[in-house]
């Protein structure tokens, strides 16, 4: 007779476990008291039981884990907790670019006015052997200049993709929930025109918009409701005559978009008419900004971390994050977006809230957008005592030069091949890490990256440069703040702060020269001033203050006052410092925290340029400084003549003094994937011993 004390452990998932709990529980039975487990058919049963309580465990637990936005692996599920949020996940957008258009028509054009219809076709230069197709996503009227006889067309928008539709008529009785799926992949949504006819035999048409807040949505109102399915693919319906008007038997909805490659279109910069706008016309077609803002779906990591916010929102603007799942729901063509409130400003401006964005593929945003987050975004949502005000990003461009060392005997990859996984590693380093506001860049999660990058790299050694990027004025004298946002290094003979390219500067006899900016550098130093950041407590007596650093000499006493450290006194300034640490120990007390300061604080810049001999000369022995400690180099009356970059932007690098820096209001750190300087790598074949 069975055991009926004996019980079956059920808290184990493993196969191994489950087979083992299986066996221990017959074996208490006294019908298997002397029964061989091992050998006999009865263990491929319990193989069997095993395997399905196994495989229901894991079932089981796949099931609840997609029960959650948090924990949801697949993509559907995801999406769906999402829409319980109100959310819609970002299509792919396609790149845009702006442009201006002069027609020239032929002599006898009688023409007033011309339309250049939507979805007129521009044709982009080659990239990677592809010219990209650019379509105006509206139509725009023009009329002929009287006095010039020419068609003007200013900041014309084009966007990346080829135009394609599709029409569906309603039938209640297969489709009486009005659900229709656009079937196509790479639908930039924020392109769709949805059409509605009345019948086959009726062409009158009303043109439907996306619906965006139910409250504003009455039994009249022609909306349409965008989701993305289970499928992955966007699928749009119509009100039940509560909220939307309702679609009546025999509808024709007429729905029209782009399909995009999204990614791929930035960075274009030529274009020219695909199509004919008005017929033997001349039309020339002048960049007014390169194509920028191209990305690929939404994933399901940024569903997972916007849709929550956007549901807080609620469609109102109170707190700062509010205004950034406002800003990124509304006008979906930023990477990266920061909301600040006046408070939060050096020096505060109360009654006004600041914004900052960086665009996606690019770093410059238009005036025209500006102005249209501002009034048609941020406005209608905020509070109407507060004032929105858009602060440009102030981009810290980082460079690097990686030194790699791998083992040739621990893998088949040949050096180059290692190269391009430690760029491919650095790359995706920068797209996880960077382009972001309000983060942090660590060299040491960078150097993990590039070990990480392949089996047989042993070792690596990282340099960063920081660059700041401005367009001087070459009309005029002017002076130029820019703030790197951390410490910098004081030059040596090795590195220094540089600039580049070269740019044309008047001499004193009025001969244009070729010239560079570079660091003045100082011999040596001592250490100026230790300041007291936290005066700790408990010392009893005078503790010791020890000072570290690359020179000599340095000396200094503490003055403690109630038991703690009031101030540090210099007693020897030292020599030969370029850096210098400083610490406090001893005394009985403890929390005392200490920055030392050295002399020459402030480094000075000059303009020098090389002769017919090659031999270098300055120009201007003081062009500006450098606050090492603040990280600020300022340029006092730089008048240059003309920049040699094609669009004339000047570089100033520098070397940052921590190995950790962060971002924060407008400021923003990345890494330039177009400039092909930007990661210089060297890859060492090195076998160990």
């Amino acid at each position: 007779m069975a055991n009926v004390d004996s019980k079956l452990k059920v808290a184990e998932l493993d196969f191994d476990t489950i087979k083992s709990n299986l066996k221990d529980f017959l074996r208490a039975q006294s019908e298997f008291s002397d029964y061989d487990f091992e050998g006999s058919g009865l263990s491929v049963l319990l193989d069997v039981l095993a395997y399905n309580t196994h495989y229901m465990g894991y079932y089981l637990n796949m099931v609840s884990n997609e029960m959650f936005i948090d924990t949801a692996i697949k993509r559907a599920s995801v999406v769906s907790h999402a829409k319980l949020l109100g959310y819609v996940p970002r299509s792919r957008i396609a790149a845009r670019a702006l442009v201006n258009l002069t027609i020239t028509p032929v002599a006898n054009d009688s023409n007033s006015a011309i339309a250049i219809p939507r979805f007129t076709r521009f044709v982009s230069e080659s990239k990677d052997g592809v010219n990209y197709v650019f379509v105006n996503p509206s139509a725009r009227v023009v009329s002929k200049n009287l006095s010039s006889g020419l068609f003007v067309v200013e900041n014309l928008e084009i966007k990346e993709g080829q135009p394609n539709g599709i029409t569906f008529t309603y039938d209640s009785q297969t489709n009486p929930k009005q659900i229709f799926e656009l079937p196509d992949v790479g639908i930039d949504t924020s392109t769709l025109q949805v059409k509605v006819q009345r019948s086959a035999q009726n062409a009158n048409q009303e043109t439907y918009i996306l619906a965006q807040d139910a409250t504003d949505v009455d039994e009249n109102a022609t909306v349409y409701y965008l989701e993305e399915n289970k499928n992955g693919k966007y699928q749009i319906y119509f009100g039940d005559n509560v909220v939307g008007k309702a679609l009546v038997e025999g509808n024709i909805v007429i729905v029209s978009y782009l399909l995009t490659s999204g990614l791929t279109g930035n960075n274009l910069r030529e274009f020219r008419p695909l199509d004919t706008i008005l017929t033997n016309a001349n039309v020339a077609v002048t960049l007014v900004s390169a194509s920028t803002s191209g990305a690929a779906e939404e994933d399901i990591e940024k569903i997972r971390f916007t849709a929550p916010k956007a549901f807080i929102a609620q469609n109102r603007a109170v707190t700062k994050n509010d205004y950034i799942a406002l800003i990124n729901r509304e006008y979906p063509y930023f990477e990266a977006v920061n909301v600040w409130g006046g408070e939060e400003n050096v020096p505060p401006v109360y009654g006004k809230v600041f914004f900052t964005a960086k665009p996606l593929g690019g770093y410059e945003i238009t005036v025209t957008e500006i102005e249209y987050v501002k009034n048609s975004v941020i406005k209608p949502f905020s509070m109407l005592t507060v004032t929105p005000e858009y602060v440009e990003a102030d981009y810290n461009y980082i460079n690097l030069a990686v030194d790699v060392n791998f083992d040739p005997t621990k893998t088949n990859k040949t050096a180059n091949e290692v190269d391009a996984a430690v760029i491919s590693a650095i790359n995706s380093f920068a797209i996880n890490n960077l382009d972001t506001f309000n983060s942090s860049f660590k060299i040491s999660q960078l150097s993990r990256a590039v070990d990480d990058a392949d089996p047989s790299i042993t070792s690596n050694d990282i340099k960063v440069y920081l660059e700041k990027r401005f367009a001087p004025d070459v009309t005029r004298t002017l002076s130029y703040s820019l703030d790197f946002g951390t410490e910098l290094k004081q030059g040596t003979t090795a590195e220094r702060l540089i600039s580049t390219p070269s740019f044309t500067y008047n001499d004193d006899a009025g001969i244009a020269r070729n010239c560079f900016i570079e660091e003045v550098l100082q011999s040596f130093t001592g250490v100026e001033s230790i300041e007291v950041l936290t005066g700790g407590s408990g010392y009893v007596t005078t503790p010791t203050v020890t000072i570290d650093g690359d020179g000599t000499g340095a000396s200094a006493r503490a003055l403690i006052v109630n038991g703690a450290v009031k101030r540090v006194e210099i007693t020897n300034p030292g020599v030969g410092y370029t850096s210098a640490t400083v610490s406090i120990s001893g005394g009985g007390g403890s929390g005392a925290v200490i920055r030392a300061s050295l002399q020459g604080r402030i480094g000075r810049l000059k303009i020098y340029y090389f002769d017919t001999q090659n031999v270098k000369k300055t120009l201007n022995d003081n062009i500006g400084s450098i606050d090492y400690l603040n990280g600020i180099v300022t340029l006092n009356s730089f008048a240059p003549v003309g920049v040699s970059d094609p669009f004339g932007t000047l570089i100033l690098k520098a070397i940052p003094a921590k190995k950790i820096f962060s971002s924060v209001r407008n400021r923003i750190v990345t890494l330039d994937t177009t400039d092909p300087s930007a990661i210089a790598t060297t890859i060492n074949a090195v076998v160990e011993s």
